[in-house]
């Protein structure tokens, strides 16, 4: 087994019906040149898996992070074996290498998250990397709406209440896509969060259509008032942005959008409803608030000695 970078085209040979929409064409194509593919090979012709990362100079200092907008690295292993010790076995030889190939990269700071079904990390605690747990939160859309609601948070079903009282109006993909990049920039903006401008058009201009990803908006006397964005695959609907307008009076907007994002997701034959990351401490409590079962994930960090000196003052839970 071995690891070699691949192209673009070699990468996206591996989808399937049941791969993840981080891992199709339609959604890696959004980034530039700055991503970069590896493929894991059994032999010289089998791929048999892949990953991605970014890799950024910046100050005159190499790092080494994920694209933005993307939860994990796309890390996917097609393992043919049914006897669990050889199935172990594939996988821990596999995450070695990796490690291994980040550490021959001598990135002065790489930090890069797994998809939640990668729960080996032990190569990466050998090879010296910070083996960080985080967390998100997973609604089973095996469920009936109704059985969902029972699970809800008091104070979100009351929530949604006021919401549903105060007539706003609710649409699906009303918005274009522009209008959409716009609005969700804005909201990131006020948020204080990282925008990626040229990824978040791309997202949206190029990467968003009716099979990948809906947008369900509140409107108040014809004024969009809030918004949610979901991307989703044969499996899981993901929540990726949502905002609400900060003039607005009305209680509960961003409730009744994600409870109309969860419908969706069901309707579009999704069985899982993903939050898509929980570490935030008030964003934690309001997702927390619609009874998702509690799901791991991990992340690896690791710096160059002067760099992990400087991000422990800082960042002491990462390093």
């Amino acid at each position: 087994m071995f690891l070699k970078d691949i192209s673009i085209q070699e990468f996206s040979s591996l989808n399937n019906e049941n791969c993840s929409v981080f891992n199709t064409l339609d959604w890696v194509s959004i980034y530039n040149e700055n991503i970069n593919f590896v493929g894991i090979f059994q032999d010289e012709q089998k791929l048999i898996g892949s990953f991605y990362y970014y890799k950024i100079k910046k100050f005159g200092i190499n790092f080494i992070k994920l694209p933005p907008y993307s939860p994990n690295c796309g890390l996917r292993i097609l393992v043919q074996a049914n006897n669990e010790s050889i199935i172990n076995g594939f996988l821990k030889e596999s995450i070695k290498l990796i490690s291994e190939y980040f550490n021959s990269l001598n990135s002065s700071l790489t930090i890069l998250a797994f998809p939640t079904s990668v729960i080996d990390m032990q190569p990466f605690i050998w090879n010296k990397f910070k083996v960080i747990p985080n967390y998100t939160y997973q609604l089973d859309l095996n469920k009936t709406i109704e059985e969902l609601n029972q699970n809800f948070d008091p104070k979100n079903r009351n929530s949604i209440k006021k919401a549903i009282k105060s007539d706003l109006i609710i649409e699906i993909n009303k918005q274009s896509k522009n209008n959409l990049f716009d609005y969700f920039k804005n909201c990131l903006t006020e948020a204080g969060a990282n925008v990626y401008e040229t990824e978040l058009k791309a997202l949206f201009l190029n990467f968003a259509n009716d099979k990948n990803s809906f947008s369900i908006e509140a409107y108040s006397n014809n004024v969009l008032i809030g918004a949610v964005f979901c991307a989703y695959d044969s499996k899981t609907c993901y929540y990726l942005f949502g905002g609400t307008n900060k003039n607005s009076e009305i209680q509960g907007i961003n409730n009744l959008l994600i409870l109309k994002a969860i419908e969706n997701a069901k309707h579009l034959g999704c069985s899982v409803f993903d939050f898509e990351g929980s570490m935030l401490v008030g964003v934690e409590k309001f997702f927390r608030g619609f009874g998702g079962k509690l799901i791991p994930y991990y992340t690896v960090n690791k710096g160059n000695l002067a760099i992990e000196i400087i991000l422990k003052l800082k960042k002491r839970h990462l390093f």
